[in-house]
């Protein structure tokens, strides 16, 4: 399915050659996100990337980097997240020596010039402020936040305004230089191409990026709940959204998978819990989905539901109804073999791209350094018992793991209190 080669310099590439496509994704991928900041500089990976599209010693204005991305046809972008930081162009498959080059470009010569940084101040607002107004995105930064406080992990990815506006070039040079090395560095080619030719021709490419080893590190994630908690922030929206769930497992624990299972029988599917519970039978929300994600050092499992202001509290009731009933009462074999068999479809639809292909072992690499092949995860998948599932439902669904998010006109948080204080 895939090739992994580390170079001596520690740069890791990753080749997934994939026939009856005509199109080629290049993924760079730097383990570096705002787990790795301080609080002064709290927003700084987020804003990096924006500024490796403002010029490099090759392509010295951003109209020509602009220009060049837009006459491959091709797609591309860039995405920060708590632990990972990437760039990507997805093109007809006659370009992968010229992605290769634009993004090796980006990635080694940013030229990083002040003026870019400080018009760009603002565009990073912008985009903070657009989250802000989408609910559906704004209440994961809750949730985050509630679960984990002031430290790295219950920060914000994009920052704080006040932080965006003062960072110096100097501090974006420093982040530049101490992260973006070769140790902490991946490139993944997934799509039609000659997989030999590829390595080598990255070996070659990628050989400027700097071989120190990475200076920041992400400090260890502070867990101390030990009743349900609640954070509400106070929004005039016509509906509210919440989540509501319980700390998880982290992406090398090995009952990972099952959690995923888990959360996928709660709010995966047409068929599961929640949808059908809250949706189908009651009517409660449009949108419900429940899920177990996992970072590198911690995880969780959670159910998101968009309601009516009065439905709040029978919402988060039925949700916990729910919760309690699959900790509780062992799900069937038909219902597992069932989730199984989803998961498994729905996997091999989502990775019939090579840009999902990339992203899917790059992303895994990144967090464990040890991705699997889809035989091997469907080999995990299918070995889930029943038992497996009551196991870990019962260690993952207990009161001092609950917590509970919402955006909404509430000030008060009383009644809700109450209703998980007696889970």
């Amino acid at each position: 399915m895939f090739k992994k080669t580390t170079l001596k310099n520690g740069l890791r590439i990753i080749t997934i050659p994939m026939q009856g496509t005509n199109t080629v994704t290049v993924l760079v991928l730097c383990g570096t996100g705002s787990d790795y900041e301080s609080k002064d500089i709290n927003g700084i990976s987020h804003f990096l990337e924006h500024m490796f599209f403002k010029g490099t010693k090759n392509r010295p204005s951003p109209d020509d980097i602009k220009h060049e991305l837009d006459g491959m046809g091709s797609v591309s972008n860039a995405f920060t997240s708590h632990e990972i930081t990437g760039y990507y162009i997805k093109a007809a498959k006659t370009y992968l020596d010229q992605s290769l080059d634009l993004l090796s470009d980006i990635y080694k010569n940013s030229l990083l010039p002040e003026g870019e940084i400080d018009r760009e101040r603002q565009v990073v607002i912008e985009e903070m402020h657009k989250d802000w107004d989408t609910p559906t995105l704004y209440i994961w930064w809750v949730w985050e936040n509630l679960l984990y406080g002031d430290q790295p992990a219950g920060w914000d990815v994009i920052g704080e305004e006040k932080t965006i506006r003062g960072l110096p070039r100097q501090s974006f040079v420093d982040y530049f230089n101490h992260q973006y090395v070769s140790g902490n560095t991946a490139v993944v080619v997934a799509g039609n191409f000659d997989e030999a030719k590829t390595i080598d021709k990255i070996t070659q490419i990628f050989s400027g990026v700097r071989e120190t080893p990475p200076v920041r590190t992400k400090p260890a994630v502070q867990e101390g709940q030990t009743k349900p908690a609640i954070k509400i922030v106070y929004k005039e929206t016509d509906q509210t959204h919440l989540t509501i769930g319980f700390r998880g497992y982290d992406a090398n624990h090995p009952q990972r998978h099952v959690a995923e299972i888990l959360g996928t029988i709660l709010g995966g599917s047409w068929s599961s819990r929640m949808w059908d519970r809250i949706r189908e039978k009651m009517g409660l929300a449009y949108t419900v989905m429940s899920s177990h994600e996992s970072y590198s050092n911690r995880g969780f499992l959670v159910t998101y539901a968009g309601v009516d202001h009065k439905n709040v509290e029978q919402t988060v009731k039925v949700a916990l109804e729910e919760y309690k009933k699959i900790a509780t009462e062992p799900v069937t074999e038909i219902e597992l073999k069932r989730v199984k068999d989803y998961v498994r479809g729905t996997t091999l639809i989502g990775l019939e791209s090579s840009s999902a292909m990339a992203s899917f072992v790059g992303g895994e690499e990144m967090i464990t350094g040890k991705p699997l092949t889809i035989d091997e995860l469907f080999a995990k998948i299918d070995s889930i018992t029943v038992q497996d599932l009551q196991t870990v439902a019962q260690d993952l669904i207990k009161p001092e793991k609950l917590n509970l998010a919402l955006i909404g006109p509430f000030r008060e948080e009383a009644a809700l209190a109450k209703i998980l204080e007696s889970f």
